[in-house]
């Protein structure tokens, strides 16, 4: 028996089908239970039909005598149920149809049959797969009526049919219907660049057949317009149909040869240029199946990037569209195409085509509110009857599928439904129906959801429905419920006071009340604002006792909350440093000697901003942050250092390949709270594996009780991932996550790569792979100890948090001395001969300075023996080298907890310039213009200079070193200085000249970095970007990703999206007390005053950092920081 399901010749031969056990057969029982108590559960159904296929495979292989599959109506049906509840993919549409051809022997079936491929394609028009199985089938069905043999995958079991079946079955798969299908299937992918060729030469063909037939003058005119048409559109072959052409002129209109070709020649040429255009793109998308579902999906989110983005003149909307259905075939449960390309289409004008692409797009997503909003909305604007868009909205909120997508997708549905109840019941043509049913709707709306909703739209909505019905005592009703809930933020009364202007009484008393109980209220996050709209209010509608007495009170008022305003500001500062000196602590990690040491930097006004150095708190600060709220504080990293990765993750084996990261989610959902995910194709290709990071143990418990089950055929394996981690640390500091995966790539598949936040602590270099299991992860650790380079030696062991063991190395053991005030001419073999005389030195590093062949004026000498580093500073210190005296002191292995003094810090060369100051005659001599063996001191640059040559680097990834950035910079010029400010997702670059900070621009603005475009700037740019927020659990946003760019991103999304309950959608709100905003400043004074802060620098170099302790502040100077104006 032939089975019409094989595959196309570069196809992969699947394995053979496992026969059905007993518990294979139990587990089906069990899925028809649940798919008819709960019909919306997507896995439930593709489980069910992935067994009864399995057993419909294992069947159709034996023998012929074995008779029809038993459960061949039971496999229908399970399709034909989902089909009404999901849409199904290509591969399930050409699975079902493969195998409805291998069965089918009667007319009916074989009628049945085209049916299903009409449907198939229909669904999934732009399938060039699915349209030329379709094709393929009508053909052999011709083939077949005529005697002749069956072509392709349209291969059907031979049946002897009767004489009445043959005639009919010759009228209904014709020659016409053959080429009809060709045609339409070349029209409807006809933009596919990589694939449409595969249809339109199969139609050209049998066209040409014709021609060939019967020769006629209306033949050869139409195949050659047929040939121009097609040579304006893009595509692979398009070269050979450029051929083809020319050999069909030269038989069919020699004489014209030239003219003919020269005028198309202009068509191609411009065709080929937009292909050659999108030929990197392309080649991208041709290694599908080769390369990690990530890079995949980067390659698609690239090339739709790239193609929307066309300026209006070069714009093929066509090719658009053509772009997004192609990417929708791989991607059709990623909500963020959908609602790309439908907002494309709505941007560009595509009428006729948004409302059957938001039907296509809710079937496909029905988690995205997103989507269901925007089908409601267009339903409504092509003036659809109200029982149509109902009937959306109640689909939409019954089948549950729209809770996955968390809380605001529902909101999202509500409140555009309730929108349009509000417009449709105050219509010029409106019933009283009308407005009774949207009452209700609003009512109900506001009763399910409204209240879960920090922003109180609905709420709103219910307001301004009230209001136009002229209700005006309700919807105040309304305003002061909503004051339980929202009566801390000066929002809401400003929006309940200026309500009240527009529709209160004409005395306006109800509007001055309500700013009167907003100003009662103790814990108003923005209490001036409030302050001064009442002042405002009273001045505006008041009467002469109640401007008096407004004066009075407003004077009052005015100094409480300024007392108010700076015992909180210094509460909160004096917490935010003690928050930041935990962080620190905790946050701190094993590190090598190498990156364990602080640095010695200079102080300057270009690159500092905010000095906050921690200090403890005092038993006085302790007795005020009792009396008063706390504010609120940054996220402690003992929350980060407290989760359990390593213990709470485990492995999925043998998933189905490409699967999508949702439906994996969707599996373990009811196991517990979903911390991380992520997903890899195995290197076969033919299946995938998991990581899953659950909240806590008990949820990994859970989760084991999956192993075994079946998803799409495919029998998984649940380990706990417990030993499958690496640590990592002791590698190049220009180390990233392909030079780590480069260096693994031998030890297994590595599901994962984690580099640690620098946020708080900007020295560390370490990161932790995961691998697929255990093995490779122990196989990995043979590479401890590895020499890489000159200098490091790879630490590479399994992690384990609980385990954590004392630091070691020569700075830890007291081995090594630490040199400051060391001649600039001197070098490293003039330390070494000074002080190999106190022991055996294993090492002498003197950190670079900014320029070749520099140093920074201090260094490091590692000893053997910790008694020989005594003896060093012993016999070292008050030494002279060269034209310095030499301060030596046992190297401290926490400088930056500490605040050390340096000789190249600002602080000293202060006091040396000072007459009488300097303690040390041969360091003043050495720093004497008359001495002409003294280094020249140049004169300290103008703050205008500064600004010019230095960067702002903005959206890095808080993961990159300086010693990256420094790497990507300094090929466009020497640098000065690289300061890493991760509170503000960026980093500081000093070049050396002008002209290499503008060449360094040019060429970097926008270049990607770790996964993220950087942008450049100015130091004030740099100064307003907020410090990175990251979400690890749950469901991330559909449009969310590090750089702000909606359209593309690092990581893959497979999930729907999810946003949480707070933040004010396009508002801006007031932090609460102890916190300020930004203040508008003057044009040009934003540069200088970064120039008057000195900022909490975290420059990576080698030498211990110079950090000033901020004078503390007393009540009288939070009070004057307050009164400034």
């Amino acid at each position: 028996m032939e089975d019409a399901s094989d595959g196309d010749e570069n196809e992969v031969a699947a394995a053979p089908p496992v026969p059905l056990s007993e518990e294979d057969y139990t587990r089906i029982a069990d899925l028809l239970v649940s798919i008819t108590n709960r019909p919306y559960q997507y896995e439930s159904h593709v489980e069910y039909i992935s067994l009864l296929r399995r057993g419909f495979l294992v069947h159709q292989a034996g023998p012929r005598e074995a008779g029809p599959y038993p459960l061949i109506k039971d496999l229908r049906k399970a399709r034909e149920d989902m089909i009404e509840r999901f849409p199904l993919n290509e591969t399930m549409w050409a699975e079902w149809i493969g195998d409805e051809i291998s069965i089918c022997g009667g007319l009916e079936e074989r009628l049945g049959v085209m049916e299903l491929c009409a449907k198939a394609v229909e669904e999934e028009s732009a399938s060039v797969k699915l349209w030329k199985t379709y094709a393929e089938y009508i053909e052999s069905q011709y083939s077949l009526g005529r005697g002749g043999d069956a072509v392709g995958k349209g291969k059907a079991k031979k049946v002897a049919l009767s004489q009445e079946e043959e005639i009919t079955l010759k009228g209904c798969f014709t020659l016409e219907l053959v080429v009809e299908t060709y045609r339409l299937g070349s029209l409807a992918t006809k933009d596919n660049i990589a694939e449409s060729h595969v249809l339109w030469n199969k139609y050209r063909d049998l066209m040409m057949m014709d021609l060939e037939a019967t020769p006629t003058a209306p033949k050869i005119e139409f195949i050659r317009k047929l040939y121009v048409a097609r040579l304006q559109i893009p595509h692979t072959a398009i070269s050979d149909t450029f051929s083809e052409f020319s050999t069909f002129i030269t038989r069919y209109d020699n004489a014209n040869y030239e003219s003919v070709m020269v005028s198309t020649n202009k068509l191609y040429a411009a065709a080929l240029a937009k292909y050659n255009e999108r030929s990197m793109y392309e080649d991208r998308l041709a290694k599908r199946g080769q390369v990690s579902l990530a890079e995949e999906w980067n390659a698609w989110a690239e090339y739709l990037e790239w193609e929307t983005s066309q300026p209006k003149k070069k714009l093929d909307v066509d090719m658009a569209c053509a772009l997004y259905e192609r990417c929708l075939l791989c991607f059709g449960e990623q909500a963020r195409v959908w609602e790309e390309y439908v907002f494309f289409t709505l941007e560009k004008q595509l009428g006729p085509r948004v409302n059957a692409l938001l039907k296509r797009a809710t079937r496909h997503c029905p988690w995205s509110g997103t989507l269901w909003a925007q089908y409601i909305i267009a339903l409504e604007r092509a003036y659809r009857p109200f029982e149509e868009v109902s009937e959306i909205k109640h689909r939409a909120t019954t089948t549950g599928m729209l809770d996955l997508g968390g809380l605001e997708e529902v909101l999202k549905v509500n409140i555009t439904w309730c929108g349009f109840l509000k417009r449709r019941a105050f219509e010029h043509d409106a019933g009283e129906d009308d407005f009774d049913m949207a009452e209700m709707g609003i009512s109900e709306a506001v009763t399910e959801t409204g209240k879960k909703d920090p922003e109180y739209r609905l709420q709103r909505i219910h307001i301004n429905f009230c209001t136009l019905a002229k209700k005006i005592d309700a919807a105040r009703e309304i305003w002061k419920e909503l004051a339980k809930t929202q009566g801390d933020s000066y929002e809401y009364w400003l929006r309940y006071y200026h309500w009240e202007i527009s529709h209160g009484p004409k005395d306006k008393d109800y509007a001055g009340s309500a700013l009167k109980a907003a100003l009662r209220r103790n814990t108003l996050d923005w209490p001036e604002k409030i302050l001064e709209t009442w002042k405002n209010h009273v001045e505006d509608f008041g009467n002469v006792e109640d401007v008096e007495y407004a004066t009075v009170r407003y004077r009052k008022l005015s100094k409480e909350i300024l007392e108010r305003r700076a015992q909180e500001a210094q509460v909160a500062a004096l917490q935010q440093q003690q928050t930041m000196k935990d962080q620190q602590h905790e946050a701190d990690t094993p590190q090598t000697d190498e990156s364990a040491r602080a640095s010695s930097k200079r102080r300057r006004s270009v690159a500092e901003a905010d000095d906050s150095q921690p200090k403890k708190k005092s038993k006085a600060v302790e007795t005020l942050a009792a009396e008063k709220p706390a504010a609120h504080s940054l996220p402690s990293a003992s929350s980060a250092a407290k989760r359990d990765r390593e213990n709470t993750t485990v492995i999925v084996k043998n998933l189905p390949p490409n699967y999508p990261e949702v439906r994996v989610r969707q599996f373990f959902r009811d196991c517990g709270t979903i911390n991380s995910l992520k997903l890899i194709v195995e290197k076969d290709g033919k299946t995938s594996t998991a990581t899953v990071e659950f909240e806590n143990r008990e949820d990994v418990l859970t989760a084991q009780t999956k192993n075994l089950k079946i998803i799409d055929g495919h029998s998984i394996e649940v380990q706990v991932g417990t030993g499958s981690t690496l640590y990592v640390t002791n590698f190049p500091p220009t180390a990233d996550e392909a030079y780590i995966r480069d260096l693994f790539k031998d030890c297994g598949e590595i599901a994962d790569i984690r580099f640690p936040s620098l946020k708080y602590n900007t020295h560390r270099r370490f990161c932790y792979v995961q691998f697929a299991s255990s093995d490779e992860a122990h196989k990995a650790t043979s590479l401890h100890g590895k020499q890489l380079g000159g200098k490091e030696t790879l630490v590479a062991k399994i992690s384990a948090p609980d385990q954590k063991h004392e630091r070691s190395g020569a700075v830890y053991e007291g081995r090594e001395v630490y040199i400051r005030n060391i001649d600039f001419q001197a070098h490293d073999n003039d330390v070494q001969e000074l002080f190999q005389k106190y022991g055996k030195i294993e090492k002498v590093r003197l950190p670079p300075g900014p320029k070749k062949g520099t140093h920074k004026g201090y260094g490091f000498v590692t000893f053997s023996t910790k008694e020989e580093a005594l003896a060093a500073v012993e016999g070292a210190n008050n030494t002279q080298l060269k034209s310095r005296t030499l301060i030596v002191s046992i190297a401290d292995p926490n400088p930056s907890k500490k605040k050390p003094t340096n000789a190249n810090s600002s602080t000293e060369k202060t006091r040396a310039s000072t007459p009488g100051r300097n303690t040390d005659p041969t360091r003043q001599k050495s720093l004497d213009p008359a001495n002409p063996t003294s280094p020249q001191q140049p004169s300290a640059p103008a703050f205008s200079d500064i600004k010019k040559k230095t960067l702002g680097i903005m959206n890095l990834s808080d993961t990159i070193n300086d010693t990256k950035i420094r790497q990507m910079f300094e090929k466009y010029g020497p640098l000065r200085k690289v300061t890493l400010r991760p509170d503000h997702q960026g980093a500081i670059v000093e070049f050396e000249n002008v002209a290499d900070a503008g060449k360094a621009t040019l060429a970097l603005d926008g270049s990607e970095l770790a996964g993220r475009k950087i942008k450049i700037g100015g130091l004030a740019d740099l100064m307003r970007q907020s410090p990175e927020r990251k979400v690890t659990k749950g469901f991330l946003p559909a449009n969310h990703n590090n750089n702000g760019d909606s359209k593309k991103g690092g990581a893959v999304l497979f999930r729907p999206s999810q946003v949480g309950g707070g933040g004010m959608k396009g508002q801006k709100r007031r932090a609460g007390l102890g916190f300020t905003g930004a203040v508008k400043k003057k044009e040009g004074d934003a540069d200088a005053d970064l120039g008057k802060k000195a900022g909490k620098d975290t420059e990576m170099t080698d030498g211990p950092p110079v950090r000033e302790a901020p004078k503390a502040k007393s009540n009288a100077d939070f009070k004057a920081m307050f009164l400034r104006k």
